[in-house]
């Protein structure tokens, strides 16, 4: 907020401490883009609905910074995992960089469940390369199939941003993890 003094006055109004972080899990509210658009940065009066909403925006703020960090921690562990597997496939992965990797898979096995204890270990999800003609690549993914381009040095936006992959869409969707992005 612009106006230190305002923004003192509504916390002392809705009975937040002075530190209190507009720009966090306890004042976000979901809502649809027109609807967060028409709100603004509005001020509301304090009337005992929105003090029930910021309640329970606070109440589910730490809830929803986790489940944040878990996201962000995922997006780049699958991205790092992507990255090992397409080094592997294409015969860069050194053999000081396996050698490096060999106490996670050591752990790996250790922690697979009994079903999987002689598969294979797969650093990525499973996907199947169907074809490959006219510089395109027809690939089965898990949500799917999908092309991309063959080659190396792929423009950016056929990069899933979700999966850090050089993945095979199916229209807006990465058919490698599932991510809808029409960037």
């Amino acid at each position: 907020m612009d106006n230190p003094e305002k923004l003192s006055q509504v916390l002392t109004e809705f009975g937040l401490p002075e530190d209190f972080n507009l720009n966090s899990y306890g004042n976000w509210l979901p809502s649809c883009s027109s609807c967060n658009n028409k709100k603004s940065n509005t001020v509301f009066n304090s009337a005992p609905i929105i003090l029930l909403h910021i309640q329970n925006a606070i109440k589910k703020s730490e809830k929803a910074q986790e489940n944040e960090n878990k996201a962000v921690s995922q997006r780049q562990l699958t991205r790092a995992l992507n990255t090992l597997a397409r080094a592997e496939e294409s015969g860069e992965l050194s053999e000081e960089i396996k050698l490096q990797l060999r106490p996670l898979i050591q752990f790996q096995l250790q922690e697979r469940s009994p079903e999987l204890q002689n598969k294979v270990i797969k650093l990525t999800p499973l996907y199947e390369v169907i074809t490959e003609s006219d510089g395109w690549k027809i690939i089965k993914g898990r949500y799917g199939v999908g092309a991309r381009p063959i080659g190396e040095n792929l423009h950016s936006s056929f990069n899933c941003p979700m999966c850090g992959t050089s993945g095979a869409w199916s229209g807006a969707r990465c058919v490698i993890c599932g991510e809808m992005s029409d960037d």
